[in-house]
Formats: structure tokens, sequence, C-alpha cells
């Protein structure tokens, strides 16, 4: 029985480590950056931070839209939960959610959560981008996946051991039509499956060239943005999303599935942001 109840405190311990972020540059430290930061200790979400339903994209990609509704802050977690559209609306018969920031000021910095993916086939996602923005006469979109996870997955189980990011170039043309996405990909092994755990995932902005990725503290990876269109293309201020989602490529969970409370809710332990400031000497200039 002590053998049982030690493995299970050393358990406890690893699972509720919380990780330092990466050591900052010579002559600078790291400040929290609290419009992107939030404990979610409370009983209700943050609403001077978050919309509870994205309002930069409010119907998410069918057969799952994003509901209010299924948003909750309870047990010191942020908690969406995928369920059944009853009745179904158009070409939406299930729901997710969508978390975004109300700030749209995130810029280079360190980006982390500690979250827990659900168990069914629809995402568990962390990641920023810009509203869309000018370069030349192309309207232009840069979206950063620090981590895009299924912890249900059926058809691509990376997407449930591993971490996937990556970095998104969408463009327009200066005629309207759509050209094709350039995209950076990453990855690394979780631990153990994505639904089974927490696991922290961040992400260091360093420039607009250099995207470093971390997994439970530790350097994994970086990505370089595609520069088809820009020297600087990650250099634009970004919102937040905390998103739960049907993808096109994925076969979407079933009504069994989405009733089962131990599988259909994604789970955010915390989200921390930080910003480089001078150790000393200058201050900080303020960015809205």
């Amino acid at each position: 029985m002590k053998i049982k109840l030690t493995s299970l405190l050393i358990l406890w311990a690893g699972l509720a480590t919380t990780y330092a972020q990466p050591a900052p540059p010579k002559g600078y430290k790291w400040i929290k950056n609290e419009a992107f930061s939030d404990e979610f200790e409370g009983t209700s979400l943050d609403s001077t931070k978050w919309y509870a339903r994205s309002p930069y994209w409010k119907d998410g990609r069918p057969p799952a839209t994003f509901r209010a509704e299924n948003v909750a802050v309870k047990e010191g977690s942020l908690q969406i939960k995928d369920v059944v559209l009853d009745p179904p609306e158009g070409v939406y018969h299930l729901a997710g959610g969508a978390v975004a920031s109300k700030s749209s000021g995130a810029l280079y910095g360190y980006y982390e959560a500690r979250m827990k993916a659900s168990g069914v086939s629809m995402s568990s996602t962390f990641w920023l981008k810009t509203p869309a923005h000018k370069v030349g006469c192309e309207t232009v979109q840069q979206e950063l996946d620090i981590v895009e996870a299924i912890g249900g997955a059926k058809k691509y189980a990376a997407f449930k051991y591993k971490m996937k990011s990556n970095a998104h170039i969408f463009r327009t043309d200066c005629d309207g039509n759509k050209l094709p996405v350039l995209s950076t990909p990453g990855e690394t092994d979780l631990v153990a499956a994505a639904d089974s755990m927490y696991h922290t995932f961040g992400c260091w902005w360093k420039d607009a060239n250099t995207l470093d990725f971390y997994y439970n503290g530790e350097y994994r990876f970086t990505i370089h943005p595609d520069t088809t269109i820009s020297k600087t293309p990650f250099d634009v201020p970004m919102y937040m999303h905390l998103v739960t989602e049907t993808y096109n490529w994925e076969v979407p969970p079933t009504p069994e599935e989405l009733a089962d409370t131990n599988k259909n809710v994604t789970y955010y332990d915390w989200i921390r942001s930080y910003e480089l400031v001078p150790a000393k000497g200058r201050k900080r200039k303020s960015r809205k």
C-alpha cells in the first residue's frame, strides 16, 4: 500500500509541475502579459479579457459550430464542451467552443498553456492569428498554431500523440482571389496521449522569422515561417484563440461519444503569456 501511495504522489507531482519560461537574453527579463494570461480560478470567464464566442470566427467549420454556453470556468480550469447541436442548424449538427482574447495586441513574447485535450475526434487547440491586413495590394492573415490536438483521433493518430504546430499565411490576391496557403509545420512527441493528462505547450515568438516551440518546459523545435511574400511575415500583432472544432479531414464524433462526459471536454488549467523588457534602465513601451 505504501508503494502504491508513493507512486501516486510522484505521478501527481509530475502532473502539477509548473515550468519556467526560457532563459531571457542577457540584459532582459520576462514580465507577465496580463491581457493574454488567466489562471481560470473563478466561477465565470473574465469578460474583460475573453469573448465566450469568438467575434473573429463566429461559426466554425461544418459540421460543428460554436456556442458560448459550451464554455465554463469551474474547478480551477476553463472547460469547453463538445455536444450534439439540437436542433441542427443548416450544415451544423455539432457544437464546440471558441474562446478569443479581447485584445489583438499579442506580439513578440512567450505564450504557453497547460491543457488536456478532449477524448473525442474534435480538436483541442491554442493559437494566435492576425486580423486581415494589407501587404501591398494583397490581403493577408498570419496564424501561429502553438498546438492542435485531437484526443480521439480516428484517422491521424499523430494528433493524439504529438505536439502539432504550424505557421500559416493566408493570402487573397489583388483581385480578391484566394491564393495557396503558405504553411510551415513542426512537431514533437508527447509523453502520453493528449487526452490522458495535462501537457504544457509553449511558443517563444522571438521575431518576425523565428518561432521556438517548447513542450513541458523544454525546447523542442523552431519554425521559420515561409517568406514568399514578405521578408518579415510574422510582425503583426495577433489575437488569441482557445478552440474546439471539427476538421474536414477527420471523422467527426458520434452522438454517443459526445454524450460521454469523461471524453467530451477540453480543459485549460491556465494560459500564461510574457513580454521581454530591459532588466533595468529603460522603461517598457506600452502597447494597447
